[in-house]
């Protein structure tokens, strides 16, 4: 083993690296291969053995592991930990075990070039901690019965079983109502975050003053909309881009339009059509939206919280003609995997 291999780049503290750390937590892994292709799934492999200059044997847990990026034939790596400590090792390992949706795979340590690990505490039921509701749209069943409850319902979509972002996804035609998320009183808190995938299936290049699309729209029990997000070109007092409101607190990314407006201004010049990441992230005094993980608008306020408390809340996507009440949807979208958690997410497993 050539010592030049093994040059520490910041200081690596041994006692942070052999503790093991508590246990119930589920570990992500997004691996590019040689051959530029990726591998998404969940980390199998229990320990990634190697040796640095500070030691001879090293066995690194994955839950403390950021990434590893392969600089040659040999295992040597460099490696970033979740703390920030960054340091040289060769990796021992001759595979690596990950279930992916192609099924459980076994892959040569050779054939990668960099693995991205994420880890996530999990709760007793199986469940990422805090993640109250997800719905993988994969199939009628998934919708059925999402894999966190409260409650789902189709109205009036329909799930492309081949067209998601991962599996299927529910499309939403212009003026049909997609799905329907019943949250019981007292589920979402005074933080929280609701993400997911889009994909705008319109074909247009441009908005206009509400509806191209509108993804969700939250009502209480009494049907008093509390909340919406979607693409406005003026969402009725002045604002613009990617906007929405929630329970007191309003938010958007851009200004200055009032008729229509291209999505690259809101995209920055960069493809919108596609598959995107999208969130909705509050806090008590503060409501910001992220677009593939980059922050697009923010504010800050102050949240009415009574009605969290003490009402039902439906979450519409779109629309919710059940309660007499609507935000008008003039483009079609595909959506996918939907998830409501229960503080303010801010990084995102894109």
């Amino acid at each position: 083993m050539k010592k030049s291999y093994l040059i520490a780049v910041a200081t690596l503290l041994a006692g942070y690296v052999t503790a093991q750390p508590e246990k119930g937590y589920t570990i992500s892994a997004n691996a590019v291969l040689k051959d530029g292709s990726s591998v998404k799934g969940e980390f199998c492999t229990e320990r990634i053995s190697g040796t640095t200059a500070f030691t001879e044997t090293l066995k690194l847990d994955p839950a403390i592991v950021k990434s590893l990026t392969f600089a040659g034939t040999n295992g040597e790596s460099k490696v970033e930990l979740v703390n920030g400590d960054k340091f040289a090792m060769t990796v021992a390992n001759e595979s690596f075990a990950i279930k992916s949706l192609l099924g459980d795979l076994n892959v040569p340590r050779t054939n990668f070039r960099s693995i991205g690990l994420s880890a996530r505490k999990i709760s007793a039921g199986g469940c990422n901690e805090g993640l109250i509701f997800h719905c993988t749209f994969d199939d009628e069943a998934a919708v059925a019965t999402p894999s966190v409850v409260p409650s789902m319902k189709l109205e009036l979509g329909q799930i492309k079983t081949h067209e998601g972002k991962n599996g299927g996804a529910l499309f939403v035609n212009p003026g049909i109502s997609g799905a329907v998320v019943v949250l019981p009183k007292g589920t979402l808190a005074s933080d929280g975050c609701i993400e997911f995938w889009a994909n705008m299936a319109s074909g247009k290049t441009e908005f206009s003053t509400g509806g191209d699309p509108n993804y969700f729209a939250i009502y209480t029990a009494d049907g008093n909309p509390g909340g919406a997000f979607g693409f406005a070109s003026n969402d009725g007092v002045g604002n613009s881009g990617l906007c929405g409101f929630f329970f007191g607190m309003r938010a958007y990314s851009n200004l200055g339009y009032t008729h229509m407006m291209p999505y690259s201004d809101v995209f920055k010049g960069e493809d919108y059509n596609g598959w995107h990441h999208y969130a909705f992230t509050w806090t008590q005094t503060s409501l910001s939206f992220y677009i593939d993980g980059k922050r697009v608008a923010h504010t800050t306020g102050q949240l009415t919280t009574e009605l969290l408390a003490t009402d039902d809340i439906t979450l519409a996507i779109p629309l919710h003609r059940t309660l007499g009440r609507s935000f008008n949807n003039k483009s079609a979208f595909l959506m996918d995997e939907l998830k409501i958690w229960n503080f303010a997410k801010t990084n995102f497993d894109l």
